[in-house]
């Protein structure tokens, strides 16, 4: 099956990118791969300069009109920033749906809640610039980061794949040409030991090489095991980066291999009962009063599952019931090599990777200690991208990047969902979905005069996309990775592929006017619109029908965005804000199928979003810095889609609170003999929002606080310090993944991490 997107529409977009690219109409305002250089330069007595390669050469962050933050690696730090989905918390309008392993992020109400791990986010993942397309590969990267940004809207000129609703970006730190080595570790009150450590210096001749390893071993899950008695939800990891870096001074290249593994137990689900225990001993269940109302707990004996008439027993979120363990055995292996060559008046550049994920995870589906529903997933990823792209040098009056993508991904799927362990007839999903995009693009800027610039950008991107295999019933248990033991029926089977093209751009405009005012140091002034698209793909996981089994043409996104950034009083005051709209079509979503277990993802949803951000850096003296910002959101869909009977027409896209807001400060106060004391402090709060698409009531997460703290001292030029730290000081309890399984009877809720304290030490050479 083949699909345009949206063919007519696509041609006029590309005719009239093209005409203005033929004219220049470009300018340093589109961060399509925001690479930012995070920058350490402070201005003396006031607020950094933070360097980005917005348009693949450095530039200013304040110079680069998008929405954008830049998470340092001393801001990760302070903010206690252990996990990707901890970032969330230091920027508006991100979120991180956490589940089953997966970390899908949803920025300004654009996301991805659906359960098959074939299903590229909208949100693209990027580490040292090479796309990582499963959302099951993020859990092995956080260390040694050099700096994290979050770039919000449509990113396709530059990025390309899967940037509908914007990029996450990690770097990690490179090779230096003198000797240094550090180590860092940190030790919990749930006994958990975290530790990185490098070290990096010169090989002889034009040769340096950096390697840096990440350990962790928590001994004490947040979670009890009532049932086997036991803590559970322990996290054990461990990551290893090797670079090689060569430079001659025309010429440098940059060999990357990194390898991780992941063991031990996840955290379980709390499954919490919807029917009362007198209608399902009837055979004819009816819903608990709690549950219908929206406010179903564990403790009350009055709502049972319907698999096992049980309840858990208590309103502990930390405690569990499943009978077996949630088990996870992930690996993963990759290498990237990158080469630039200096041309004088451009830079050509290659990136070539290779990815290798393997996730293997156990869950008990129902939270029971009854063994009614189990998945065993087995999902492997390889992926092998290349990039090459020609960027002008230097500042100029025009500055382009040409250049061409392509992408191929290998990915085997093996899920297998087990009813009473394999006794009774259960869904087995195997099969392979196989990937080829190529993309060729053209972004250029050109400045009209010293205060205005114009920007414009297109990319046109041709991808296939091959399914083969379905969903079967099978009993019994066999084999590594699990499968059934006896194949006894065929639900659903597909061969075929797609074809899709899209042609996306970016025009904007930058005004930077000259004010003569001491208390405007500079102000930049921009808008831009954009389009961008998420890769079409099939839903094959645990259909049980061939209507089940859907083909998904591409999502598409139109985006308007405008804003200021400014400096202010002396570079003491940073203060950006922006407005947007976004108009979002033939989104996936999630609906209720009479023939499978789960919700199937199909083609059909309108999505308007619109909203406010702003970002504020204060710095009224030396010893104290103190940031904030803050997003106000209205996503909704516009479809008039039903499911389960219930139109979703008006509902509040998933994740998506109307209010969020973040605040750091950071006190230093010199002790003498040069050393330090620094007093670090975070808050961060979410309105209300929706797990679901329906909307359910009990999908609904009430707003919340979350806050953090540390106490570090510090000694000469930093070279060692020791700490206390807190997160979650208040306690707080919140909901981080909910999945409302009304037609199985029961709730699975996901919570967040409870208070954690400890101690940490660092040092470096």
């Amino acid at each position: 099956m083949t699909h345009a997107l949206g063919s007519g529409k696509s041609r006029l977009w590309l005719a009239s990118a093209a005409g203005a690219l033929a004219i220049g109409l470009t300018s340093a305002a589109s961060a399509q791969e925001v690479q930012a250089a995070a920058a350490d330069e402070a201005v003396e007595g006031g607020i950094g300069e933070i360097v980005v390669t917005a348009q693949k050469r450095d530039q200013s962050v304040q110079d680069v009109g998008i929405t954008m933050s830049v998470l340092s690696s001393e801001a990760l730090a302070n903010g206690g920033v252990t996990s990707v989905t901890d970032i969330t918390g230091m920027v508006p309008n991100v979120q991180a749906n956490y589940g089953a392993g997966q970390v899908a992020f949803n920025v300004r109400g654009i996301g991805t809640n659906e359960f098959s791990a074939n299903l590229d986010s909208p949100i693209a993942v990027n580490l040292d610039e090479v796309y990582l397309s499963k959302t099951f590969m993020t859990g092995l990267l956080l260390f040694d980061v050099d700096r994290v940004e979050v770039l919000k809207g449509p990113q396709g000129t530059l990025f390309g794949r899967n940037a509908t609703g914007g990029t996450v970006n990690f770097f990690s730190r490179r090779p230096q040409a003198e000797f240094g080595a550090g180590a860092n570790v940190s030790y919990d009150n749930y006994r958990t030991v975290r530790s990185e450590a490098y070290v990096t210096g010169p090989l002889g001749g034009d040769f340096s090489a950096r390697l840096s390893g990440l350990y962790v071993n928590q001994d004490k899950g947040y979670y009890r095991n009532l049932t086997l008695d036991r803590r559970e939800g322990e996290e054990k990891k461990w990551a290893l980066r090797g670079q090689v870096a060569w430079d001659n001074g025309v010429t440098n290249a940059l060999l990357t291999v990194n390898a991780g593994r992941q063991w031990g137990t996840l955290q379980p689900y709390e499954g919490v009962g919807i029917f009362t225990p007198e209608s399902l001993a009837d055979g004819a269940p009816v819903l608990c009063a709690p549950y219908a109302a929206g406010n179903a707990t564990a403790g009350d004996p009055g709502c049972v599952r319907g698999t096992d008439g049980l309840y858990p027993g208590d309103d502990d979120p930390y405690t569990s019931n499943n009978g077996r363990l949630h088990t996870v055995k992930n690996k993963s292996l990759g290498t990237t090599l990158r080469i630039e060559h200096d041309l004088g008046e451009s830079t050509l550049t290659s990136l070539t990777s290779y990815q290798h994920f393997r996730r293997m995870q156990h869950e008990v589906s129902d939270g029971s200690p009854l063994e009614t529903l189990d998945v065993d997933y087995y999902n492997r990823i390889n992926q092998f991208t290349q990039e090459v792209r020609l960027t002008s040098s230097g500042e100029r009056t025009w500055n382009y990047v040409v250049g061409a993508y392509y992408e191929h991904d290998d990915y085997r799927n093996g899920d297998y969902l087990t009813v009473g362990y394999g006794a009774a007839p259960g869904y087995y999903s195997p099969f392979t979905q196989k990937v080829d995009a190529l993309a060729l693009f053209f972004h250029n800027d050109v400045a009209l005069t010293d205060t205005l610039g114009l920007t414009a950008g297109v990319r046109y991107s041709r991808e296939k996309v091959s399914f083969d295999g379905g969903t079967y019933a099978g009993i019994g248990r066999t084999g590594s990775p699990i499968r059934p033991s006896t194949i006894v029926a065929t639900l659903a089977e597909a061969n075929e592929s797609r074809t899709d093209d899209a042609a996306t751009f970016k025009v904007g405009i930058e005004w930077k006017p000259v004010i003569n005012s001491a208390s405007v140091d500079k102000l930049m002034l921009f808008a831009n619109a954009s389009t961008g698209f998420r890769s079409g793909s099939y839903n094959g996981e645990f259909v049980g029908s061939p209507e089940a089994l859907t083909s998904l043409a591409p999502e598409k996104i139109t985006a308007y965005e405008a804003g200021w950034k400014s400096i202010l009083f002396g570079r003491s005051l940073l203060f950006n804000a922006s407005i947007y709209h976004y108009k979002f079509t033939d989104g996936f979503i999630n609906v209720d199928s009479t023939t499978s277990p789960i919700p199937i993802t199909i083609n059909a949803a309108n999505i308007s979003t619109y909203g406010v951000e702003f970002d504020l850096q204060w710095q009224p003296v030396e010893q104290l810095n103190f940031g904030m910002g803050g997003g106000w959101l209205q996503s909704k869909i516009d479809s008039d889609i039903s499911t389960g009977g219930a139109s979703l027409k008006g509902n509040r896209t998933v994740q998506s609170p109307r209010w969020t807001y973040n605040a750091q400060a950071t006190f230093t106060q010199p002790l003498g003999n040069d050393l330090e004391l620094a007093l670090t402090g975070d808050a961060n709060y979410r309105s209300a929002q929706y797990f679901e698409t329906t909307n359910s009531p009990n999908s609904l997460e009430p707003g919340y606080w979350l806050v953090n703290a540390r106490l570090a001292l510090k000694g000469p030029d930093d070279r060692w310090s020791v700490g206390f730290f807190a997160k979650n000081l208040t306690k707080t309890t919140y909901r981080t993944y909910v999945n409302d399984l009304a037609a199985f009877g029961f709730l699975l809720n996901i919570h967040g991490a409870p208070r954690t304290y400890g101690v940490s030490a660092s040092f470096k050479l």
